[in-house]
C-alpha cells in the first residue's frame, strides 16, 4: 500500500476542511496517509479515520524576525531530513500554506497543490497572481488541482506553460450524512415568511457581505415578510451585528452563529443566498442541491461533473437588482436528478490517477 501525505492549517469547521476529511476517510481505504496540520486542532479532528496519521508541524510566530526565520528554517531542514522523498504522493491541501507547499514538494516527486478559490479574482493585480503562486514554486508541482473549471481557465492565461499539469476535480462531500442530519428537528423558521440562508465564513472580501446586507435591507423596505438567516463565523460578525441594530432589522436579519449541524437549517429555509465576488466551488452549493434547495448566486461555477448554472438564479453585483430577485422568489418543491454517488466515485477515480502517476 503506498504512502501519502497531505498538508494542511487546521480542522475546525469550514467547507475546505469538511472536504479534505471526507476525501482523506475515502483515500483512506486505498493508501496509508499522513495529515500534517499546522495546528492540531478542530472539531473535525474527531471525524478523521482513526487509520490516519495526525502529525503537528508548528510554524513559528515570533516577534523577532530574525529568531523566527531561525526557527523555521530548523524545522524545515529538520523535515528534510527526515522525509525527503520519503512518500509515494505528497498534497498542499492549503493553498494559502506556503510552507505547506515547500514540504510538499520535499516529500515526494509525485506531489500537488489544491486552488480552492479563484485567486485571478481574489488577487486581481498581474504582479500579485504572478509572486503568490512563484511562492508556492508553482513550476515545482506535479500536478495543480482546481475545484473549478473557472478558476483553471483564468489560470492559464497567467501560467500558460504550466497548463498541462492543471486539472479540476471538486471537492467531495457526504451526500448521505447531510441527508441523515438534516432530519434533525429546527423549529426557529416561520412558514409564514420567505426564509433564506446564508453559510459560510463572515469575512467581507469575499463573501461580500456588504452586498447582501444592503440588499436584503432594499428587500424588507417594501416587503417585511423576508428574513435572512447568517450561519457561520469569522472577522465581519460584529459588523453585521451593528448594521442589523442600526437598521432596525433584528425581526428580519438573525445571527445563528457557526452549528455543528447546519443541514437541519438549510433543509427548512427556502433559498441558500451567496453574493461572493469569487469563490471556487462552493461545497454549500452541494450540499443545497442534495437538501433540493433553490440557490441564489453571484458566483455561478462549474466542474466537470455539474454545472451550478443549471440550478442556480443568477446574481448582478447590484443591490438594487438583487432585492428585486429576492422579492420576486417563490416558494417552490423541487427534486434534482443528480447522481451524486457517482460524482463523488469519478472524482475519487480521478484523484488516484494522479496519485499513481498516471
Amino acid at each position: 500500500m503506498k504512502n501519502i501525505v497531505f498538508f494542511s492549517k487546521d480542522l475546525n469547521i469550514g467547507g475546505m476542511e469538511k472536504s479534505l476529511v471526507i476525501l482523506l476517510n475515502e483515500l483512506v481505504k486505498f493508501y496509508n496517509i499522513t495529515l500534517v496540520l499546522e495546528n492540531k486542532t478542530g472539531f473535525l479532528l474527531k471525524k478523521l479515520d482513526k487509520k490516519i496519521d495526525v502529525k503537528e508541524y508548528k510554524i513559528s510566530k515570533s516577534k523577532n524576525v530574525l529568531i523566527r526565520k531561525l526557527q523555521n528554517g530548523f524545522r524545515r531542514f529538520s523535515w528534510w531530513l527526515k522525509n525527503n522523498k520519503k512518500y509515494d504522493f505528497a498534497c498542499n491541501y492549503s493553498t494559502y500554506s506556503f510552507w505547506g507547499s515547500r514540504l510538499a514538494q520535499f516529500s515526494s516527486k509525485n506531489n500537488a497543490l489544491y486552488v480552492h478559490s479563484n485567486y485571478v479574482q481574489m488577487l486581481k493585480n498581474k504582479n500579485n497572481i504572478v509572486d503568490f503562486f512563484e511562492k508556492h514554486k508553482i513550476n515545482k508541482f506535479n500536478k495543480i488541482i482546481f475545484v473549478s473549471n473557472e478558476s483553471k481557465k483564468a489560470m492559464d492565461v497567467f501560467f500558460p506553460k504550466l497548463s498541462d499539469n492543471f486539472v479540476v476535480i471538486n471537492n467531495l462531500f457526504d451526500y448521505q450524512d447531510i441527508l441523515k442530519l438534516s432530519n434533525e428537528k429546527v423549529t426557529i423558521f416561520d412558514k409564514k415568511y420567505t426564509n433564506f440562508i446564508f453559510l459560510g465564513r463572515l469575512e467581507n472580501e469575499s463573501k461580500n457581505l456588504d452586498l447582501l446586507l444592503n440588499s436584503f435591507k432594499k428587500v424588507v423596505v417594501k416587503n417585511s415578510c423576508f428574513r435572512l438567516y447568517l450561519i457561520g463565523d469569522g472577522p465581519y460578525f460584529k459588523n453585521i451585528e451593528k448594521f442589523i441594530l442600526k437598521n432596525n432589522l433584528e425581526n428580519n436579519i438573525f445571527m445563528l452563529s457557526t452549528k455543528e449541524n447546519p443541514y437541519s437549517y438549510l433543509k427548512n429555509c427556502d433559498c441558500l443566498i451567496l453574493t461572493s465576488n469569487y469563490e471556487g466551488f462552493p461545497v454549500v452549493y452541494l450540499e443545497a442541491l442534495v437538501l433540493n434547495k433553490q440557490i441564489m448566486t453571484t458566483i455561478p461555477v462549474s466542474c466537470p461533473y455539474i454545472d451550478i448554472n443549471d440550478y442556480a438564479i443568477k446574481l448582478e453585483n447590484n443591490a438594487s437588482k438583487i432585492a428585486n430577485n429576492i422579492l420576486n422568489f417563490k416558494k417552490k418543491n423541487i427534486e434534482y436528478k443528480i447522481d451524486f454517488a457517482k460524482i463523488n466515485e469519478n472524482e475519487i477515480a480521478d484523484l488516484k490517477l494522479i496519485i499513481e502517476g498516471k
